[in-house]
């Protein structure tokens, strides 16, 4: 695909879902083949065919410069503007799927009814509601610069639809509004001229705003780039717990056991970081676990933060990550008293709360940090999350130094190879045939699926079976699990159907939280009397294992 880039031309199948609902009698597809060159938009390709093979097939343009939003289309499985998608970007084996919009009736081929989507705005009543029994002076309000900046981080909305498309949540509940509603509501909520700001928050909630998983799919389905994860649902979320209408009463039970454990969730038996007492010792004050079982000067050092639920419930993930590392020859600092990364604090809305547990692992991390081991190692991918995109903001907040480098263990684990201290020669087979299951917390950090698929792809005997993104959500993040589980149990058994559907042996994944979702789902199957031979395969244990280090 490169080489033919480079020529700047090339010939595709364009595979479109047709559908005419007066003489179909189900969708189907129809492949056309184009040439075309770079500069050529899939929007080209369908005027393309319209003019010059089906003057029949019907879809919807008008400006063809990202500003109407007319020409969403499904593109490989995911919500793109047709008039913006470079053709060259998007063949994949010859191939670009073109789909309509889904959770909307089709119409015609591409076009689809909006009139669903368009009500979701009409429930969040999009305009300024103003109080006249206040005083003039009073009624006005002051618009400052960081309000205009505010408001303006949603005007860019086309109103395209692409984000109801894509919103997973969506698929299992169409009572919950969507993204483009919620950025709407949030657009008045913030402008000090209006009136209703508690009002809409309060029916935000009760119209589902914590149903969100915050897996961005809108975003990566946005052509504006919104910023609708952290800039408006969690800011929403926050305004809910200062009106007092959020978070959720489950959500107050988690962040009460956080406060009274310190984690999210209880200890029910030994924790990874209790299980090595012949390795404790003190680090500049840091009561902690060094262990270094090989001989020799150690590569490199390193701190390892498990997050609550491997270091409480997933024990022989710790193991396994222990394992790796040391076989290596990278020595691993574990500080005994970790504490909750604070994310679920973040996540639905209650961050005044966390400050004790941030400021707690400042401290050892900058400790750590300033005596000589900065790289702080997360398993977890919402801690990863947490560490690198809030608590940078909430260093400048609270006044605290940040000395460290937050890294996930994947990360480590390609800087490691790049650098020859991966020893990929060591890996023995595992017989496998699974699929990556993609965390949203990783992508929230930024961190790219490859990554992880280049690591898998080095095991031997391991097949890794690829669907191209399709965004599929385990359903348990941004405390969704803990105040919506009949949400959240539905996402996770989709998501393991349409794997089973590739007849793959299970998920693959380097996330704590998906696994324990998506065995929640298969146990749900199980007590339904319908259970589903399928596995949930840990990341760092098939890697320990593939080193001969076998843990459980």
């Amino acid at each position: 695909m490169e080489d033919m880039k480079e020529n700047r031309e090339m010939k595709a199948i364009i595979r479109i879902l047709r559908f005419n609902p007066d003489i179909d009698e189900k969708p189907y597809y129809q492949d056309f083949e184009l040439e075309f060159g770079s500069g050529t938009t899939i929007l080209d390709c369908l005027i393309n065919i319209k003019d010059d093979r089906d003057g029949s097939l019907t879809f919807r343009r008008s400006c063809r410069s990202g500003i109407c939003g007319s020409c969403a289309v499904r593109i490989n499985h995911r919500a793109m503007l047709a008039c913006k998608t470079q053709a060259m970007d998007v063949v994949r084996d010859g191939v670009v799927l073109v789909e309509p919009l889904v959770h909307l009736r089709t119409i015609k081929d591409l076009v689809v009814d909006l009139e669903p989507f368009y009500n979701t705005i009409e429930q969040v009543h999009p305009w300024l509601i103003t109080d006249h029994t206040l005083k003039e002076k009073e009624e006005a309000g002051t618009v400052t610069q960081a309000d205009v900046e505010l408001l303006g981080s949603v005007d860019d909305c086309i109103f395209c639809g692409a984000c109801y498309s894509d919103c997973n949540v969506i698929d299992v509940d169409r009572s919950f509004l969507g993204p483009s509603a919620i950025a709407k509501s949030f657009r008045f909520t913030v402008d000090p001229r209006d009136s209703a700001g508690d009002e809409r928050i309060r029916q935000l909630v009760e119209q589902g705003l914590y149903k969100c998983p915050v897996d961005q799919e809108c975003e990566i389905a946005c052509p504006k780039g919104l910023s609708l994860r952290r800039d408006i649902i969690e800011y929403l979320r926050c305004g809910a717990v200062t009106n007092e209408v959020g978070p959720m009463p489950a959500h107050k039970r988690l962040i009460m056991s956080v406060l009274d454990t310190g984690a999210s969730v209880p200890v029910t038996t030994t924790q990874a970081v209790d299980e090595y007492p012949e390795y404790e010792c003190d680090f500049h004050g840091i009561h902690e676990l060094y262990i270094k079982k090989f001989e020799g000067e150690p590569v490199a050092e390193v701190v390892l933060f498990f997050g609550c639920i491997i270091n409480r419930r997933q024990q022989d993930t710790a193991a396994a990550i222990i394992n790796i590392f040391q076989h290596n020859n990278v020595a691993v600092h574990i500080p005994k008293k970790q504490v909750c990364c604070g994310s679920p604090f973040m996540r639905v809305g209650m961050r005044d709360a966390m400050k004790p547990f941030v400021t707690q692992n400042f401290e050892i991390f900058n400790t750590y940090a300033i005596h000589g081991v900065p790289h702080i190692l997360t398993s977890c991918s919402g801690c990863n999350s947490t560490f690198r995109h809030d608590y940078p903001g909430l260093a400048r907040e609270y006044g605290l130094d940040f000395d460290f480098q937050i890294v996930d263990v994947g990360e480590y684990m390609t800087m490691m190879e790049a650098d020859g201290n991966l020893r990929l020669e060591d890996l023995k087979p595992v017989k496998m045939r699974a699929m990556y299951h993609y965390p949203c917390h990783i992508r929230a950090s930024e961190l790219d699926e490859s990554i992880y698929v280049d690591l898998i792809n080095k095991i031997p005997g391991l097949e890794l079976v690829q669907v191209p993104s399709s965004g599929l959500c385990c359903g348990g993040g941004g405390g969704v699990r803990a105040a919506y589980p009949e949400v959240s149990d539905k996402l996770s058994i989709r998501r393991m159907e349409v794997a089973k559907e590739e007849g793959v042996d299970g998920l693959l994944t380097n996330c704590p939280f998906c696994i324990l979702s998506f065995e929640r789902g298969l146990e749900l199957m199980r007590e339904s009397g319908e259970p589903m031979e399928f596995g949930i395969f840990d990341f760092y244990k098939v890697f320990s294992k593939a080193f001969g280090e076998e843990v459980g």
